[in-house]
């Protein structure tokens, strides 16, 4: 049965990201996970609507990575939670 944690995380500038490496028992490894922040205002040069700038941002993103979760906007911000694909 999954668990659930939290997290907190500091403040960070908008370059930052943080990746999170889980272990069992210090012998596996579970699927890494990378948060981040994207900004509506200083990503998205073309203006486009936020569905549309996230569809890019995804589309464009490396393969080895999907999407996990995607939270609600706060301040022109969408945090993303990313999931590596393989181990």
């Amino acid at each position: 049965m999954p668990k659930e944690i939290k997290i907190l995380l500091p403040d960070s500038s908008k370059e930052d990201y943080f990746d999170i490496h889980i272990r069992i028992s210090g012998k596996r490894d579970l699927p890494g996970y990378r948060f981040e922040l994207w900004d509506l205002e200083k990503d998205n040069p073309e203006q486009l609507s936020a569905a549309d700038f996230l569809r890019k941002r995804i589309d464009s993103y490396a393969n080895e990575w999907i999407v996990a979760e995607i939270f609600a906007e706060e301040n022109k911000k969408i945090p993303i939670l990313l999931k590596q694909k393989t181990i």
